[in-house]
């Protein structure tokens, strides 16, 4: 398409930095920030990672449930923190620099972005457990296990919790909400604990033995699957259903006020749930949302992309337009730009990624484009934090635009296998023809003879789960495994 280079409206001068605490920028995911960026942008830095592997691996689930499809940063103060959900752990990059501060080993893939709040990092694992971290330094402050018990099992392809916690946390209210369990008839658990300490406000663990119609028509006990970040607006909190609508629960005490699994139909449903005063907007097709009531949780005709939402006002993109809406979809303006990859607004303008460019649209009386920058790959997220413009590829890169020199890319290492003994190789070479196998799972107690595990590692495909009753040794190979690029991929350790 054609961009018109127009002059720089400047429309104040770039206020103190401000945060980007949660996935889409608050509890409500409305994507809309508070800070004005520095006028020119340019490309500082580049953090160069592997691509995401959803979990999920069908397209419908691709399109309907995309929550661990990039990376989704969250940004506190100078330091920005992103999940791996092939390496088990968060890890805390310098937004001045791009570098690595410090990682955060959980027990299972963190396929959920985490959330800041007062210098803490809240992360969900599939291990079924919520931490609090520090943001400085990544130590734990507290956990709490969502599940009912430490049972496990193998789930898409990883050793995880039989009650993965995959109900994204949001913090409002001093109060950090979560969810664990995707699978109704094994039961729910939704949580609100106190953000500070870690104790329990409340607990929902009924909504899973509901009598209700499927979106098939057929009635049958079911409830809520949780799979997405939970949202807050006003005094409802919403809990997205992965492929299904959202359940709508009470801010307060737990209690479930909705949940219309039947009356949307089958396909009407995605992790995608963004909430405004009134109304909040669920996934359906490719970026599209449908609206929904919030207080009843009745479904309306109206749909659009993924909107941001700024108080009553509305603006969502394409691969051609960024616009305003106005009531039953009324366009107020639009401005030809891409906006296909995602749009987000911070300060006086509205920030658009497309397929290869990224655009500022100054809201201005008459609103228009500002400016237009090059890009390198598919940007799928952005978001804008302590001077900087954060840009997220679908092939694994994190950009970073600010008004500072240009600093490079940092490319990630690639994975290196240990060096075993021979004695070690020929006594994995034995097991192995034993076996008769050189892929599946190995399941290894102790740490005692770690040649052995080196020597699994390199003669076979084996994903290695190991077992050792020292936290401080566990913790310690994790991060040795690591750094070789094998830590989740290849083996994982556990207490």
């Amino acid at each position: 398409m054609r961009f018109i280079t127009l002059t720089f409206i400047l429309l104040s001068v770039h206020a103190s930095a401000a945060d980007w605490p949660m996935w889409r920028c608050d509890a409500g995911r409305t994507a809309a920030g508070a800070e004005n960026l520095p006028a020119n942008l340019q490309l500082e830095w580049e953090r160069v990672y592997s691509p995401r592997v959803q979990v999920w691996d069908d397209p419908l689930n691709h399109d309907l449930m995309p929550y661990d499809r990039v990376f989704e940063p969250i940004v506190l103060g100078n330091r920005m923190f992103i999940g791996f959900n092939d390496r088990d752990k968060v890890v805390a990059l310098d937004v001045n620099s791009g570098a690595e501060l410090w990682s955060f080993f959980t027990g299972a893939p963190v396929r959920l972005p985490p959330v800041g709040w007062q210098e803490k990092v809240y992360i969900t694992s599939d291990d079924g457990h919520l931490y609090c971290v520090n943001a400085a330094d990544g130590s734990l402050v507290w956990s709490f296990n969502g599940a009912p018990s430490a049972r496990k099992a193998l789930g898409n392809e990883r050793l995880i919790s039989t009650w993965p916690a995959r109900g994204g946390p949001v913090v409002h209210g001093g109060r950090v909400y979560f969810a664990a369990s995707i699978w109704p008839f094994m039961g729910t658990f939704l949580y609100a604990l106190d953000a500070a300490t870690g104790q329990v406000v409340w607990v929902n663990d009924s909504t899973g033995a509901d009598f209700i119609k499927q979106p098939h028509s057929a009635p049958a006990f079911a409830g809520v699957a949780p799979q997405g970040a939970l949202v807050v607006s006003g005094d409802t909190l919403l809990v997205p259903g992965g492929r299904s609508v959202p359940a709508g629960f009470d801010l307060a005490t737990g209690v479930q006020r909705y949940f219309h699994l039947n009356d949307g139909g089958k396909g009407n449903g995605g992790s995608f749930v963004a909430a405004g005063e009134k109304y909040f907007y669920v996934h359906t097709r490719e970026r599209g949302v449908r609206v929904y009531d919030l207080k009843t949780g009745t479904q309306g005709r109206s749909t659009m992309n993924e909107p941001v939402i700024y108080g009553n006002r509305l603006f969502d993109s394409d691969d051609s337009e960024i616009r305003e809406l106005g009531t039953s979809e009324k366009v107020i303006w639009e401005v030809k730009a891409d906006g296909s990859g995602d749009l987000i607004k911070s300060g006086d303008f509205l920030y658009a990624a497309g397929r290869k460019s990224l655009s500022a649209i100054a809201l201005t009386e008459e609103p228009q484009l500002n400016w237009t920058l090059p890009i390198e790959g598919e940007v799928r997220r952005l978001l804008a934090a302590n001077g900087k413009l954060i840009a997220v590829t679908q092939d694994g890169r994190i950009q970073a635009y600010g008004a500072g020199k240009s600093l490079g890319r940092i490319q990630s290492t690639p994975a290196k296998l240990p060096q075993p003994s021979v004695d070690a190789v020929k006594l994995a070479q034995t097991l192995l023809e034993r076996v008769g196998e050189k892929s599946g799972y190995a399941l290894i107690y102790g740490t005692k003879d770690l040649s052995l595990i080196d020597a699994l590692l390199s003669e076979s495909q084996l994903q290695i789960t190991v077992v050792d009753p020292d936290s401080a040794k566990v913790d310690a190979l994790r991060r040795q495994y690591d750094a070789l690029g094998l830590q989740g991929t290849r083996i994982t350790f556990h207490t």
